[in-house]
């Protein structure tokens, strides 16, 4: 009997953890504010913040502090507009920005998942491994360390209207 009652265990926290990646990709699926925090050191940290916005087949991300940007995402190219130097760039989409697209687009899938418990799991992208937790049924953060080693922590929230 024993045996029968941790498998049940492990068989319901194997479906409430599960349950974190159902919400995350819903809530990533979804139009999102953004904070994010940059620290370099304990004494220098450097933050931004925006929206993300879907339109039809596209992803529009908007940076609002600390400077003016906007990134168009099509399916085959990205779009750069700097309303600080009134630019615009755009370049077709490499394989280092692919992953990050496909995140955004598709979301996560079990099988991508490292230590998934109910409110976290991590994930691998570019040879970077994302920690993801869940704040509430709408809104979460990932934190992950970039590519010059800097400290990086994204709290995302769902929003109705822009």
């Amino acid at each position: 009997m024993k045996l029968f009652s941790v498998i049940l265990l492990l068989i319901t926290f194997n479906i409430s953890s599960e349950e974190v990646l159902k919400l995350f990709n819903t809530m990533l699926q979804s139009d999102l504010s953004f904070k994010q925090e940059i620290e370099k050191n304990i004494n220098d940290k450097s933050y931004s913040e925006g929206y993300i916005e879907r339109k039809g087949d596209s992803i529009e991300i908007n940076i609002k502090e600390p400077f003016r940007e906007k990134y168009l995402i099509n399916d085959e190219e990205l779009v750069v507009y700097d309303f600080e130097f009134d630019q615009t760039q755009i370049m077709t989409i490499t394989k280092n920005e692919a992953p990050l697209i496909n995140l955004l687009k598709s979301g996560v899938m079990l099988e991508q998942t490292q230590e998934l418990t109910d409110k976290s799991f991590m994930f691998a992208m570019n040879n970077q491994l994302l920690y993801i937790e869940l704040i509430s049924d709408k809104s979460f953060y990932i934190s992950y360390k970039d590519n010059m080693s800097y400290k990086n922590i994204v709290t995302f929230t769902t929003i109705s209207n822009l």
